[in-house]
Parts: structure tokens; sequence; C-alpha cells
């Protein structure tokens, strides 16, 4: 059906009825039929889609319950989602009386004309009779909803006489036991009205307001607690924030440049060496003084001949040469007296076993 004939045909005509149940006449509920009249309307639009969402909120003849309700059509189902209505009578239902069908009926017809936004959704209506607080779990179990939202009168009492009113408060039963979220949807009126008192309180302080008006603890004198940081000169903590990145020198104020003049001062401050008297006489006269050196270096002079040779190349050849030629006589050498071994041991072996005597 498209959506202009959906919007033009009356609110009635949008939902359509599927399966009801009657489990009153049996007086005993079971894990998933509750003493109720159940009565199921979807929309003509409706579809199940991957991302759908139960809601269940209880309805009364209370005007915070149609606010409830209200507030829920408008501001949190979408298409697809389905809304639990649960009415619950405590008082017990006579078996052979049918009224009570006839009251489920009008009542689902006032919820139809609460949507306002012509939303494709489901509808469900429970009612049941037996305990509030226990029927109410007991669907819980059933439908399994993502959220539960119940209306409340927004009165806030103190002392014995709030005790005694929140105690049989309903929305906070349920805010105390129910095993989903819970939303509790107070009136408009009753909101507006606490806050325009709010505003109107000479006695009330921003959080601003009460900040300057007390010290804080940083400013007493355990105040050295909050320190985390030790005390930084603006140069320490440049240099630190330089040595961290890795930047270079010139971003870093401790590091001072190097002042050339004061090096080239520094140079020509240094002491000149003693003169001894015979020198002075020696260069007067005309000649050359005489080099002097210390033991030390003689010693060191000794030592660095004695660990060093220093040699030409040529040098280096000539002696490699002498080296073969050494080697290549010894080579002849070892080879001409082994010719003499092996030509000796064969002229043994001729020499017949008598022979050797001397002939007279």
């Amino acid at each position: 059906m498209a959506t202009e004939t959906l919007t033009e045909s009356p609110r009635s005509q949008r939902f359509e009825s599927h399966v009801a149940f009657d489990n009153i006449p049996l007086g005993e509920s079971t894990e998933y039929n509750p003493i109720s009249f159940t009565l199921n309307y979807r929309h003509a639009g409706f579809q199940f889609r991957r991302r759908h969402r139960t809601f269940m909120v209880g309805v009364d003849d209370n005007s915070y319950s149609d606010h409830a309700l209200q507030w829920l059509l408008d501001e949190l189902v979408d298409d697809g989602d389905e809304i639990v209505c649960v009415r619950v009578i405590e008082t017990q239902v006579r078996l052979t009386d049918k009224a009570y069908q006839e009251d489920a009926k009008a009542l689902m017809e006032s919820i139809q004309s609460k949507n306002m936004q012509n939303r494709a959704i489901g509808l469900v209506l429970e009612y049941a009779v037996g305990k509030l607080h226990n029927t109410f779990q007991h669907l819980i179990k059933i439908y399994q909803p993502s959220m539960l939202i119940v209306g409340t009168k927004g009165r806030s009492l103190d002392g014995v006489q709030g005790f005694l009113v929140n105690r049989s408060s309903f929305s906070k039963y349920c805010l105390q036991y129910s095993p989903v979220p819970v939303v509790v949807v107070r009136p408009n009126e009753k909101r507006e009205k606490k806050k325009a008192k709010r505003a109107h309180d000479p006695s009330r302080q921003s959080y601003a307001q009460m900040l300057l008006g007390q010290p804080h603890e940083a400013d007493s004198e355990n105040s050295s607690v909050y320190e985390l940081e030790p005390n930084l000169t603006p140069d320490e903590e440049a240099h630190r924030v330089a040595v961290a990145v890795g930047l270079p020198a010139s971003y870093d104020p401790t590091i001072k440049p190097i002042d050339p003049m004061t090096l080239l001062k520094s140079f020509g401050r240094r002491s000149t060496p003693d003169v001894s008297r015979e020198t002075l006489a020696i260069v007067s006269k005309g000649g050359v003084p005489a080099e002097k050196k210390s033991r030390d270096c003689d010693e060191s002079d000794s030592d660095s001949d004695g660990e060093f040779e220093l040699s030409t190349g040529q040098q280096e050849l000539l002696k490699k040469q002498r080296l073969h030629s050494m080697e290549l006589n010894e080579g002849a050498a070892l080879r001409a007296e082994g010719r003499k071994l092996s030509s000796g041991s064969a002229d043994s072996d001729e020499d017949p076993p008598g022979g050797g005597g001397a002939k007279t």
C-alpha cells in the first residue's frame, strides 16, 4: 500500500487485527500465558526489520499514563517497532461477564488514535488480571522488551510522607527491580513548574559560583602535594624540549655560541719559555744556541727509534730478492743431499754377502 493511501485513510483503518487470545476464563497462568486478554494489531505498512525493537509501556486511567504512551509514540519508536501495552486489573473479573473484552477493544482504539505521526508499528495490548508487580515481571520474561516506559505523578516528597507515598510507587519499583532499562516520564507541566522554580530560586548557585565562594585545596598549606612538576626556568624548559624533540643547537638557549675573539686572546696570552743567560750571550755574539733535549725526550726518541724502522720500497724489494735466492739455494742443497743418499743405498745393495773382505 502506498504512503499516500495510508495518509488519506482514517487512523482506525490503518491498523489490521491479528490473532487474539483470551486466557481469562481459564483462571490460571502458565509460563508463557498469563491471565489476560491479548489483542494484536499491526499497521498496514508494518514490516519486520533486522533492527526490530520491542517496547513495553503501562497504561491505565491516569493522565500521566497517557502522557508516557504519547511520549513513547512521538520520541522513541520508529517504523518496524512493536509496542506492548499492559493494563492490569487487580480486582477479580466475573467469568460470565464479557465487558472486559469491550473495555480492551476501546482501549486499543484510543492507543491507535495516539499514533499522530502514522508510524508503521505493531501494537499488542495485554489486558491482564492479577497483582501489578507480578504481572509485569511475568510479561517482561515473555516479551523481553528493549525498554520499559512508565509514567509518574511527579511527586518529590521528603520525610515520612515521602516514604509512605514512594513505598507504593510503581515507577520506583520498576527502577529497583526491573531486569530491563526503565524510562520514567514525568508530566510536562510538572517538569516546567519545577524548572521555573529552580530558575527563580535566589539561593541557587551555579558550579562556577560555588568554586569562587570556597578556597580550593591547591591554595591551602598542603598545596605542595599538587606540585607534580618541578619549577623550571624558561631556558631549562626550552632545553628539555629541544633535547626531547631533537632540535638543532640554535633552538637551545642554554648552548651559547663560541666567540672567536676570546679564543684568539687566550692563545695570545700563552707564557713564553724561559731563556737562560748562556743562550742570550751566544745570541748577542751572533751565534746559534744548541738545542737541548731533556732526558725524557731522549728516552722517548730512542724508544720510538727502536719501535719503528723506516725503509724505502727499493730496500724492501732487495730484501725479498735475497730471501728468494736463499730459498732456492737451500732447495738445491737439499736435492743434492737426497741424491747422494739414494746413490749410497744402491751401492750397498749390489755388494755380495761374503764380499767386502781383504784380498791376499
